[in-house]
């Protein structure tokens, strides 16, 4: 494919702590020159913004540019804020901060393909916003992750499609740090000043709406693949951080803004309590009594379903209903909807996870029926850390939790 001659500027800026202690940086800056090559795109710069001054040295072989974090750097952001605001005025100093240049921020294990750098480019020629996102996908180092982890983070390329309606028709109840296009100006002028958040990406896109209205945002399309949390330590604190940003945002925006975050934020909270509900009925109706007299459970339970099935008709059926309370009649089938698009969810999920890996048909199918039994068990892993960091928000509150030990700056990679 043959590129015209007015391609736009992009600079692919990789976030990180340590590009040396972190090696699949390595493998970002691989993935950018790969696919720029195959489509033909050379104006493009990468640029590394670290804490750690031997990545320069790390890096020396990569030609990048590589920015060093200054020590003595103040700034109202923290964590990742602060860094994304050195970067800002990194390029400011070096006269970057145009509207001819545009910024797409990776995380370390961030990987481009052929068809991210395409969708980039289609969405800055069409003009229809100065800052959009992506879909990001997970097959990177599935198998080397935990296997509830891997499994877990199939829902976040199902829920990742939601973002296409935020972003559309703004503003966002949340934004993924990564696969963020913006045009160097409007992130200059926006800056990542927003105080001590560990959510800085989310105030970010609301910021950008709240300046320059609804034709602002919009989709670009464009894949970014990554790989799940490596452990449950690393998969507990980036849910937890999550969870940790939103509640110290929420007195930053609006009132019908903070309703709706506060309304997403409940649900994910309840649906730990829900979960841990369900689970206790089960170990208690069922797994306790087979663990306890397995032979007895199965024949007993073999019995009574063939003399389900042996009068089971029309009648019976119908006097079945008839007897049914309205009101269960009215929640049955939202329940078992519900349930359906629950578990729906994780196998399109993993679907889109597993298509961008090298892995077998035959283990994708072994690892879709897991994601089918292990169900139950995930969702306790995956809403967990919400409960948990409610919990210690309310506790503490908003000053301490500010002051929280966080693991997850940057994505744990290894």
């Amino acid at each position: 494919m043959r590129r015209i001659h007015n391609d736009p500027a992009i600079i692919f800026q990789i976030t990180t702590r340590s590009a040396t202690r972190t090696p699949v940086v390595r493998r970002g800056i691989l993935s950018i020159r790969s696919s720029a090559h195959k489509v033909n795109f050379y104006n493009y710069q990468i640029s590394i913004v670290t804490d750690d001054p031997d990545d320069i040295r790390t890096l020396a072989s990569e030609r990048c540019e590589v920015v060093v974090v200054n020590k003595d750097f103040r700034t109202n952001a923290i964590k990742k804020g602060r860094a994304l605001q050195y970067a800002v005025e990194h390029r400011r100093r070096a006269g970057t901060n145009t509207s001819k240049h545009w910024i797409f921020h990776m995380d370390d294990e961030s990987y481009v393909t052929p068809q991210t750098i395409l969708a980039l480019l289609k969405f800055i020629r069409e003009g229809k916003g100065v800052a959009s996102e992506g879909p990001i996908f997970y097959p990177l180092k599935f198998e080397s992750a935990n296997r509830l982890t891997a499994i877990a983070e199939s829902i976040r390329p199902f829920a990742c499609y939601d973002c296409v309606s935020q972003m559309t028709h703004p503003p966002p109840l949340h934004m993924h740090g990564s696969n963020l296009l913006i045009r160097s100006d409007i992130e200059d002028d926006i800056e990542w000043n927003f105080g001590p958040t560990l959510a800085e990406d989310q105030m970010f896109g609301f910021k950008v709406y709240e300046k320059y209205g609804h034709g602002s945002m919009g989709w670009h399309g464009g894949i970014l693949l990554e790989q799940p949390p490596l452990n449950l330590k690393d998969h507990f604190f980036q849910r937890r951080r999550w969870v940790l940003g939103t509640m110290q945002n929420l007195q930053k925006f609006p009132r019908w803004h903070r309703y709706k975050l506060m309304f997403k934020s409940i649900t994910y909270f309840l649906g730990f309590a829900s979960a841990a509900a369900s689970a206790a009925f089960s170990v208690n109706n069922y797994l306790l009594p087979m663990l306890l007299s397995p032979s007895y459970y199965l024949n007993y339970n073999i019995a009574a379903w063939q003399t389900k099935l042996s009068t089971i008709s029309f009648d019976t059926i119908a006097q079945s209903i008839a007897s049914t309370s309205p009101v269960e009649l009215s929640v049955a089938p939202i329940m078992l909807f519900t349930s359906l698009v629950w578990l729906a969810s994780y196998q399109t999920g993993l679907f889109l996870n597993l298509r961008y890996s090298k892995i077998g048909w035959v283990k994708r199918l072994l690892f879709h029926m897991q994601a089918l039994l292990l169900c139950p068990l995930i969702g306790l892993v995956e809403t967990f850390p919400a409960f948990w960091a409610t919990i210690e928000y309310l506790v503490k509150k908003k000053r301490t939790a500010e002051k929280m030990p966080v693991y997850d700056f940057y994505v744990v990679s290894k």
